[in-house]
């Protein structure tokens, strides 16, 4: 599902026009945005939960020059599914 279908699909959820859900959409993302950079998680009932972690610095091997490489942590976003979505799509896929 793109942004301009969740946009649309708003719009005539919820009796506005696609400028006014589309702002709505944008505000909702800033705020989870805002969030998860101080590190918090953010959490929907019933659909699930995001949050980021940090993980350690590490180093890689190059093969061609045969030396270790350092690699900087990087920053990963996580989505845990709330139980009841998962039932859901098991539901949706006939398991």
């Amino acid at each position: 599902m793109t942004t301009n279908e969740i946009v649309k699909t708003l719009a005539v959820r919820l009796q506005i026009t696609q400028r006014e859900a589309r702002l709505h959409l944008h505000r909702m993302f800033a705020a989870i945005s805002a969030r998860l950079q101080k590190g918090e998680t953010v959490s929907v009932p019933g659909f699930g939960a995001l949050h980021a972690a940090q993980d350690k610095p590490r180093r890689t091997f190059d093969a061609a020059t045969q030396e270790f490489i350092p690699q900087p942590a990087k920053i990963g976003f996580f989505f845990k599914p709330a139980q009841r979505l998962k039932s859901r799509l098991k539901k949706w896929r006939g398991k």
